[in-house]
């Protein structure tokens, strides 16, 4: 290792205490020059990459400097903190992890991985990790405040009240903590201490729209209706976007946004049949043809040709050889528009459940793996009824993979389980999940071909099976080894 380049480190590292980061950033890269493999170069470089918002080549530095020497904590930590920023929080939590093993006192590291459980709404971890940044180091007002804020969450307002406390006397500047201290204050109907404190807040920082919208409620509460209004109009001017009123602007929209954002991979699965059929007619010469190859005489000619053999294949002549349905004209029709709603409730329950525990590609890859394979299956024993399947084998396959994995996860207590809760909670917050289940059962075995749709979803609910129990003992392992 060159001595040149540890000169030229150790006079950087001087100037960057000192805040003189471009010159320290030309010691770290002239360094770097002189011997690529000097990992405190690197290191320190990346991090003034990271401090620029220059993310991607920081962590090539910080790669590289790992690489070189897996030893220093503070590379790993810093590493993490470009993942945080990334909201790659899974690959930011293994980097606070590995900070934890190589020096398990870094209170910092402790004070991050709360931050990301709170941020996930998991607060008893966030509350165990804020402590022992507290436990190691209670020179920071952030960590009072941040551990202050989950008390606050969990309506333990005296906890919540010390550590707010404990912040503002660290740091008198920090208008969130005055402004949850008024909060507190509002909750015990307290209103003069909570304006009070309110008002401290938006002297400190008089653009935030939070304050006002929070000084606003208090406002109400005392009756003082007029500086209410005044300052929920000053929240608006500042940012505060107001809660829609309405039905389908408070439930209908939000939900067919979240669903756009989340799932788009999975609702392209729709598109994909459309786009099938139509090349189908294209390639069968009409819709004569197309009819031939869906049973689609059950639809009639019209401009809906195309959109109902869609919902005609989803359906699959669902119940239509039940004799008191049977006379139903165009059963087959209706029962598809059911079985595309099975579809959308399927983003909801399974795509929520999933994306808790897993990344978020992981539940539209599933899907459409385990549709295609049920498709496949389907497809040897009925070929007439090429697309009938798809839904049920996804429905079944996904059912399959988090009824195993939430089981192993619960018996070996696995990483992720927390975000499940108890067996209990999971049995109340997922009565649509079992239901569903429950009605895809009563479906597949009344439906025709029905030893079909055994075959083709039970192979799914297999392959899923063995995909959870795969996941879970992962996690399992990966909690144990931690």
């Amino acid at each position: 290792m060159s001595d040149d380049a540890k000169k030229l480190v150790e006079k950087g590292i001087e100037l960057y205490k000192n805040n003189d980061k471009d010159k320290a950033f030309t010691c770290f890269t002239k360094a770097a020059e002189l011997d690529p493999t000097n990992a405190r170069a690197l290191g320190n470089r990346g991090r003034i990459f990271f401090e620029q918002a220059k993310l991607k080549r920081a962590l090539i530095d910080l790669d590289k400097a790992i690489e070189l020497d897996a030893t220093n904590y503070l590379f790993f930590h810093n590493r993490g903190n470009i993942y945080f920023s990334l909201k790659e929080f899974d690959k930011s939590l293994e980097d606070y992890d590995q900070v934890i093993k190589l020096k398990p006192d870094y209170a910092w590291a402790h004070e991050n991985i709360g931050v990301i459980n709170y941020q996930r709404l998991e607060m008893d971890e966030a509350l165990k990790y804020f402590d022992n940044a507290l436990k190691y180091d209670q020179s920071e007002a952030q960590f009072f405040h941040n551990r202050g804020s989950v008390y606050l969450h969990q309506k333990k307002y005296d906890e919540a009240f010390s550590d707010y406390e404990n912040a503002i006397e660290l740091d008198p500047q920090s208008s969130w903590a005055h402004a949850n201290l008024g909060i507190i204050y509002s909750e015990k109907e307290e209103h003069q201490e909570a304006l009070n404190c309110l008002d401290k807040a938006i002297t400190l920082d008089p653009t935030n729209h939070v304050f006002y919208k929070t000084r606003s409620e208090t406002y109400v509460k005392m009756g003082e209706f007029e500086f209410a209004q005044t300052d929920y109009e000053q929240a608006i001017k500042l940012g505060f976007d107001p809660p829609k009123r309405g039905f389908w602007q408070k439930k209908v929209v939000p939900s067919i946004k979240k669903t756009f954002k989340h799932y788009w991979l999975t609702l392209t699965f729709i598109g994909a049949y459309i786009v099938a059929f139509i090349v189908m007619q294209a390639v069968f010469g009409g819709y004569d043809g197309l009819s031939a190859q869906t049973n689609g005489d059950a639809v009639t000619g019209n401009i809906w040709q195309i959109f109902s053999s869609v919902f005609y294949a989803y359906g699959s002549s669902f119940l239509d050889d039940i004799s008191f349905l049977s006379s139903i004209s165009n059963l087959q029709l209706y029962s598809g528009i059911v079985v595309l709603l099975t579809f959308i409730w399927c983003l909801f329950v399974y795509g929520r459940r999933m994306e808790r525990t897993f990344p978020k590609w992981v539940f539209p890859t599933l899907y459409l793996g385990f549709g295609f394979l049920g498709n496949a299956m389907f497809y040897l024993l009925s070929p007439n009824q090429t697309f009938c399947i798809s839904n049920l084998s996804a429905i079944w396959g996904l059912a399959g993979l988090i009824i195993v994995d939430t089981i192993v996860r619960l018996v070996g207590k696995g990483e992720g389980f927390e975000s499940i809760g108890t067996f209990l909670e999971f049995l109340d917050g997922n009565v649509d999940f079992f239901v569903g289940i429950v009605m895809v059962i009563i479906s597949s075995a009344l439906s025709q071909n029905g030893w079909h749709f055994f075959i083709g979803t039970g192979m799914t609910f297999g392959i899923g099976m063995i995909i959870g129990l795969i996941t879970g003992l992962k996690s399992v392992k990966k909690t144990k080894k931690s």
